[in-house]
């Protein structure tokens, strides 16, 4: 060990000295590692041991020529090995392994292992500079997490994959590029890839409804649908089953707000308020609808559902609406651009 110490020493010089003190660290740990198993052999080696050696940090490729990193930022860190104590498979129950629980730990294990591997996934795909793989690995990977902080800070690269994939002009494999025809529309346009046409304007960015022959423009395709989780309150845009957006959400006080699968009937802007004790025009005090509506095909025994605004930003988050889902106007109006009729809604606990 001392020779391949010196020759890496002699090798790279002084100013590699850092790397040399994370290379030596790294090999001795390896070696420990190995020497557990060689002496006790691998049945009798913890279980958090036999998976600790192989992963001090996922990060994103900041790789230099010898592979090697010259710095790691913090924003390239996608989990430490301080995290991975929390994913399941190497934590160490505390309770015996009994016939009655046999499965359940197994299942966890399993859980566990499967959780592991996908960050693993994650960061070989960003390190690939292959990002729709990576937003489609972390949307599975944010809807099998149950711990709250990871959630977020897998949100939070969601939010940052998907503003390049899908809110940008940039190509990707989430959408087509079109040319734009003479005799073409937005409207037109939107109704041949089966989208709507402010969806086309927010994505490439236009200012103005109008086109010219000759003008690309980015058109998502895929199935859009929209996923209400009453259990965090929030409502999620997704793309053939994929996370793209989400907003924080109010839902029914008393669990009044119903779960199952709706459709998108109608969209207004300004609405009006037909409620049970009379019609309030927009702006009146007492519509609680904001400033847009997004309602839903009746069901039995289901009527008058559906998504909307509200003037008390404060609900968001609680349970205080008669049954609909709120949201703060400013994102309401967001999302309304988004969706259109005989879109799916799925509202679960």
């Amino acid at each position: 060990m001392k020779n391949s110490i010196n020759k890496y020493f002699a090798k790279n010089g002084q100013k590699t000295f850092i790397k040399g003190i994370i290379y030596l660290s790294c090999l001795l740990v390896f070696h420990y590692f190995n020497t557990l198993e060689n002496v006790y052999g691998e049945d009798k080696v913890p279980e958090y041991s036999r998976h600790a050696a192989p992963y001090f940090l996922l990060v994103k490729d900041s790789a230099g020529n010898n592979g090697y990193n010259d710095y790691i930022k913090e924003d390239d860190i996608i989990i430490t090995t301080e995290e991975l104590d929390k994913v399941p498979d190497v934590k160490v129950s505390k309770k015996p392994v009994t016939p009655d629980n046999k499965k359940e730990v197994k299942k966890k294990k399993d859980e566990g292992k499967k959780s592991l591997h996908s960050y693993k996934v994650v960061s070989e795909y960003l390190k690939n500079g292959k990002k729709y793989e990576a937003r489609n690995e972390l949307s599975d990977l944010y809807f099998a997490e149950t711990d709250k902080a990871r959630r977020i800070e897998i949100k939070d690269k969601l939010d940052e994959l998907n503003a390049e994939l899908v809110f940008s002009k940039k190509p990707s494999p989430d959408a087509i590029i079109y040319v734009v025809q003479p005799g073409d529309s937005l409207i037109r346009i939107a109704s041949k890839f089966n989208t709507n046409y402010e969806f086309i304007v927010r994505i490439n960015n236009k200012h103005r409804t109008s086109i010219r022959v000759g003008e690309r423009l980015k058109i998502l395709k895929g199935n859009v649908t929209v996923l209400v989780d009453k259990s965090d309150y929030t409502l999620t845009l997704l793309l053939d089953g994929h996370f793209i957006k989400q907003y924080p959400v109010g839902t029914g006080k008393s669990d009044k707000t119903p779960e199952g699968k709706f459709v998108i009937d109608n969209k207004l802007i300004n609405p009006v308020w037909y409620s049970p004790d009379g019609i309030y025009q927009f702006g009146d005090p007492k519509n609680v609808l904001g400033t847009r509506w997004i309602g839903f095909e009746d069901k039995e025994g289901l009527y008058g559902y559906g998504i909307h605004g509200t003037a008390e930003p404060d609900s968001i988050g609680k349970e205080m609406s008669n049954g609909c889902i709120r949201l703060t106007n400013e994102d309401v109006e967001d999302l309304f651009d988004y969706v259109k009729p005989k879109m799916t809604v799925v509202i679960q606990k």
